[in-house]
């Protein structure tokens, strides 16, 4: 997991670096933290905070996504 999260971080960096924002789908949230929802979107919030980035989280029929942003 441990590589994921990383891979996951440089991932969404690089787009930060070309946009103002980055989203992240649910088989990639997934990937990372497989955890039930509410749980999830703890760690999302947590992940996003230790990278100096915000992170708003949307829940739709087709699952959650994460967009971050500066």
């Amino acid at each position: 997991m441990i590589i994921a999260l990383k891979t996951l971080a440089e991932h969404i960096a690089a787009r930060l670096k070309q946009r103002a924002f980055c989203v992240i789908f649910e088989d990639d949230l997934e990937r990372c933290w497989p955890s039930e929802r509410a749980e999830r979107e703890k760690e999302i919030q947590f992940f996003a905070k230790s990278q100096g980035w915000t992170v708003a989280i949307l829940t739709a029929d087709c699952g959650i996504r994460a967009i971050f942003r500066k």
